[in-house]
């Protein structure tokens, strides 16, 4: 049995995120129904990460099993010329059996692109918040200071998602770079994440870079664990998984 990974990039507009849904096109219904047409089997997906609707990746890491003995190569292009143009596979290596991409994961990296000019680009709507007002950057990178480390992020997490047995997780670092004057990107990398936390974490700082939330107050705001505190949930179409780290 052969364990295959795959590094998968896509276009999150139109799909329903990550994991399979009645309701729509999902990124893993989509690789699942071409790799069995080319592996002439059933095969079960593993992702580093569960993305949401409208979230973008470049970095995804995907493995299955199979016994069919298709070079890394061959499988490759056999793929991407089934797949659709908003999905693509990008690798195709073969690791040891014991690799799993969530469990062997040492972080994700998440970029989040922001827009604050009065007119936003036609070729950015899809890849990025609109959000049309002057920020203070300063502000906006002593809060991201204070997000840095071990913490309980149960502000950050998505008020209607399930609770996880701990809230407590690990932001590596958060940087945030400006160009054109109105174009920021928030680069995020953290241990693992909470439901939503990216994104909320992104709409918290854009508050206080607006001043809507006062810098003084984050760190009340992270010890109440209230997610109605914090800023509001960035939207989807801005973010993107850029990389999942490991050990290898």
């Amino acid at each position: 049995m052969r364990n295959i990974v795959l590094i998968v990039a896509y276009d999150g507009t139109g799909l329903l995120g990550w994991q399979k849904s009645c309701d729509g096109d999902t990124v893993e219904e989509i690789l699942e129904r071409v790799l069995a047409k080319i592996l002439q089997h059933q095969v079960v997906l593993q992702a580093a990460s569960r993305t949401d609707a409208g979230v973008h990746a470049d970095g995804q890491v995907v493995n299955f099993f199979t016994e069919k003995s298709l070079a890394c190569e061959t499988l490759l292009k056999g793929i991407n010329a089934l797949l659709p143009k908003s999905v693509r596979v990008m690798e195709v290596v073969e690791k040891d059996q014991t690799f799993h991409p969530t469990l062997d994961s040492r972080g994700k990296e998440y970029h989040y692109h922001l827009v604050t000019g009065s007119v936003q680009m036609p070729g950015e709507r899809l890849y990025s918040w609109h959000y049309p007002y002057e920020l203070d950057i300063d502000a906006m990178l002593k809060a991201s200071e204070l997000l840095i480390g071990e913490r309980d992020f149960a502000a950050m997490m998505g008020s209607c998602s399930p609770k996880p047995k701990t809230t407590i997780r690990r932001l590596l670092s958060i940087d945030i770079e400006r160009s054109l004057q109105a174009n920021y990107c928030f680069k995020i990398r953290g241990e693992n994440f909470l439901y939503k936390m990216v994104r909320n974490i992104v709409g918290t700082l854009v508050y206080i870079g607006r001043g809507k939330i006062a810098l003084e107050s984050l760190p009340e705001i992270l010890e109440s664990g209230l997610r109605e505190r914090a800023g509001v949930t960035a939207p989807a179409n801005g973010l993107r998984l850029k990389r999942v780290f490991y050990d290898l």
